[in-house]
């Protein structure tokens, strides 16, 4: 599955043409929040390094554990405008963590995004089925992986993603 990169964002008034006479900021230039959700340490401090250096990202946090992130959520210490899953983990896979974040009203529209080495086709079966709003195998290389995670970004910014 590949991303697609908006060449043109739209502007302001084209993101709340019903706010026109009341100056806000573009969705795009408010700092979106990310929580990753990863249990290899590897991957996770790539990924971090990439969105604490990316300039939409307000607040990136990871965790190596889906019930501590759940448990985190429902109590409402921790939010996220978008959630970046890993599906093969210890204890609770990323299918179970997904089911259960969809069930807090809260949560219920929070982009949540694949980002795993899975390319096995069930794994990609499932996840068309399920609420995620994207699957995106992790690159090996590097800029390969920050090219992917700004299309990620830039799409929380806009608040777009694919149908």
């Amino acid at each position: 599955m590949s991303i697609e990169v908006l060449a043109n964002p739209p502007s302001r008034m084209d993101l709340s043409p019903q706010i026109r006479l009341v100056p806000q900021p573009a969705r795009s230039m408010v700092g979106v929040r990310v929580l990753l959700v990863d249990d290899d340490p590897a991957d996770s401090s790539l990924v971090m390094d990439i969105l604490k250096r990316h300039p939409r990202v307000s607040m990136a946090r990871a965790t190596d554990s889906p019930t501590f992130a759940l448990r985190e959520i429902e109590s409402g210490r921790l939010t996220a405008d978008l959630i970046l899953l890993d599906i093969h983990m210890p204890r609770m896979d990323g299918f179970e963590f997904l089911e259960q974040i969809r069930e807090l009203p809260h949560m219920a529209q929070v982009p949540v995004v694949f980002l795993t080495t899975s390319r096995l086709r069930r794994d990609v079966a499932k996840a068309k089925r399920s609420s995620a709003s994207m699957y995106l195998v992790k690159p090996d290389e590097y800029f390969d992986l920050q090219a992917g995670l700004n299309g990620v970004i830039r799409r929380a910014a806009l608040g777009r993603w694919p149908n």
